[in-house]
C-alpha cells in the first residue's frame, strides 16, 4: 500500500508542476486570441501589435531592505515568470511590439556603463522575439528618471543618452498599417510642463524656447497642414489626466486611478498637457502605461464636439507590481479608408496566470497533505506488530517489581524496573512496556531504527527515517521537472 501512494503522490505532482508551471501560461494566451472578429470584413488582413506594459526588470536594488540571498531568489521566480510568459505570448506571433516604458526597474540610477550594458542584456534575453518583428520602445520614469533625485535614489546624469543608445529616440512618430502612431516621452512632457507652468508661457511659447523636447516635437508636426490625422493612435508611459474618482471599469482589481506624485513618480499628466495632447494629435485610441494596473476611460475634448477618445491602461507584464493577475494588451490594425464606416482598430486586454495564488492557493495546501500522508503512511507502518505475534484471548498486564520499601534504598536499581501491558485492539495485539531506558530506546526506535520488528521490504527504519525516504522518492521527479522547465525558459 505505502510504495503506491509514493508513487500516486509522484505522479500527481508531476501533473501538478507539469501545468502550473508551464500549461497554464500556454492556456492563458491560447483563450485570448486576436481580436480580429471585431472587423465587419473578414476578408481584411489585419496587422498584429503586441503591447507590453512595465516589465520593470529587477536587479539587486530593487528591495534594499531584503538580504541579498531573498533578493536573488526574488529575480530569478520574477525573470522566470515573465520569460514563461513571454515565450507563451510569442506563440501570438505579433508583427510588431511596443513596450509602454519602465522596460528596466532601476534604469534611471546611477551605475556604471558596465553594469548597465548587463542590465541591458539581460532585459533583451528575457523579451527575445524574431529579429523580423519591430520592437518599439516608450521611456518610462524608472527609464530615464521623473523630477529630482535623492541621496537614496540617485538618477544618473546619463540615463537619457544612455536610454536613446540602447532603446531609440525619445519620442517617436512611425507608420503601422497606414496608422499614425505617436509615441511621446510622458516622463520628459511632465518635467517640461512643470517647467512651461513656472515660467508662465504657452504651449507655442514654449516650443519655440526649447525645440529639443516634447512639446516642440509635438507642434512641428501639427503646424504641418499636409499632416493627415486619420487613423492615429497615441502611446504614452504616464496615462491622461481625469476627474479625481473616474471610474476604471469592471477589469480593475484595485481602487481607481487618481492623481498623485513623489519621488520619481506622477501618476497622471496635468489637465493642460493632457488636452496639448488630445488637441494636437486627435488620436483614435490611447494605450498608456505606469499604473501597473487595467483602467478604460473616455476622454472629451475641451470646446469641441469631436467624438471621445477611449484610453486603455495596460496591465503590467511582471508578477512583482502589486497586481494579483499580470497582463497585456492585443492591437489588431486595418489600414484606414475613407469609405470604411467601422473602425479600424480593435483591442483585448489579456491576463496571465497568478502566481502568487499558484503558491499559497496550490503549492502550499498540497505540500501539506502530501507530508502528512507520507508522516501517517511510516507511523502506520512502523506502529503495526510483527506479523508472527498472534492475537491473546484476553488483556493481560504484568508487573515486575520490588516491593515499596525497597524504592528508597540506594542500592536500589531505578531503571531495572518494567511495565508491559499486552492488549488486545481490534483484534491485534499491542504491546506497551514503560520503564527509563526502555522508554528512551523505544523512542529512537519508533522514529529512527524501526526497533525489532521486521522492515518493510522497501523501506526501513522508524518514521523519520521512512518519512525521509518516501518524501525523497515522491519528491525528485517533480523537482527535475520544474528544474527542466526553468533551464527551457532560460
Amino acid at each position: 500500500m505505502y510504495p503506491r501512494l509514493v508513487n500516486f503522490f509522484r505522479l500527481f505532482w508531476l501533473l501538478l508542476v507539469a501545468w502550473y508551471e508551464l500549461g497554464t501560461f500556454y492556456h492563458h494566451t491560447a483563450v485570448c486570441p486576436w481580436p480580429d472578429q471585431l472587423f465587419i470584413k473578414p476578408e481584411d488582413s489585419p496587422t498584429h501589435v503586441l503591447v507590453v506594459a512595465d516589465p520593470q526588470i529587477l536587479d539587486m536594488r530593487s528591495y534594499p531592505d531584503r538580504p541579498p540571498w531573498l533578493q536573488t531568489l526574488t529575480q530569478l521566480m520574477v525573470d522566470l515568470y515573465i520569460r514563461k510568459s513571454w515565450r507563451a505570448v510569442l506563440r501570438r506571433r505579433p508583427d510588431a511590439i511596443v513596450f509602454l516604458g519602465d522596460m528596466m526597474d532601476n534604469g534611471r540610477l546611477a551605475m556604471s556603463d558596465q553594469e548597465y550594458e548587463a542590465y541591458v542584456r539581460r532585459f533583451r534575453s528575457i523579451f527575445a522575439a524574431d529579429s523580423s518583428v519591430p520592437m518599439h520602445y516608450l521611456p518610462g520614469n524608472h527609464d530615464i528618471g521623473l523630477g529630482v533625485s535623492s541621496e537614496k535614489y540617485r538618477f544618473d546624469e546619463n540615463a537619457l543618452q544612455r536610454y536613446k543608445s540602447h532603446f531609440g529616440p525619445l519620442n517617436q512618430r512611425v507608420s503601422i498599417a497606414n496608422h499614425t502612431v505617436w509615441m511621446i516621452d510622458a516622463p520628459g512632457l511632465v518635467d517640461e510642463d512643470r517647467e512651461r507652468l513656472i515660467a508662465r508661457k504657452s504651449f507655442t511659447e514654449w516650443a519655440e524656447a526649447r525645440p529639443d523636447r516634447t512639446i516642440a516635437f509635438v507642434q512641428s508636426y501639427v503646424q504641418d497642414s499636409a499632416v493627415d490625422r486619420t487613423g492615429t493612435i497615441l502611446f504614452t508611459h504616464v496615462p491622461l489626466s481625469r476627474p479625481e474618482m473616474s471610474p476604471c471599469g469592471p477589469l480593475r482589481e484595485g481602487r481607481t486611478l487618481r492623481q498623485g506624485r513623489g519621488l520619481g513618480y506622477q501618476n497622471l499628466l496635468l489637465p493642460e498637457a493632457s488636452q496639448f495632447l488630445l488637441q494636437s494629435i486627435r488620436p483614435s485610441v490611447v494605450f498608456s502605461g505606469d499604473d501597473h494596473d487595467y483602467c478604460e476611460y473616455e476622454h472629451t475634448y475641451t470646446g469641441s464636439k469631436l467624438p471621445a477618445v477611449p484610453e486603455i491602461t495596460v496591465k503590467s507584464f511582471s508578477m512583482a507590481m502589486g497586481i494579483r493577475k499580470p497582463g497585456y494588451q492585443l492591437l489588431s490594425l486595418i489600414p484606414p479608408k475613407q469609405y470604411q464606416s467601422g473602425p479600424s482598430f480593435a483591442h483585448q486586454p489579456c491576463l496571465l496566470p497568478n502566481q502568487l495564488s499558484i503558491y499559497l492557493s496550490v503549492y502550499v495546501p498540497f505540500i501539506v497533505i502530501t507530508l502528512l500522508a507520507l508522516l501517517v503512511s511510516n507511523f502506520r507502518r512502523v506502529s503495526s506488530p510483527p506479523r508472527s505475534v498472534t492475537s491473546p484471548t484476553q488483556d493481560t498486564v504484568n508487573f515486575d517489581l520490588p516491593p515499596p520499601s525497597a524504592w528508597r534504598t540506594k542500592g536500589f536499581p531505578r531503571q531495572a524496573w518494567s511495565k508491559t501491558w499486552t492488549i488486545a485492539i481490534g483484534g491485534r495485539p499491542r504491546n506497551f512496556t514503560l520503564s527509563p531506558a526502555g522508554f528512551r530506546r523505544s523512542i529512537v526506535a519508533f522514529f529512527w531504527t524501526g526497533g525489532s520488528r521486521a522492515p518493510d521490504s522497501t523501506r526501513g527504519g522508524g518514521v523519520l527515517v521512512g518519512f525521509l525516504k518516501d518524501f525523497r522518492e515522491a519528491a525528485w521527479a517533480p523537482l527535475a521537472l520544474f528544474a527542466g522547465i526553468a533551464w527551457w525558459a532560460w
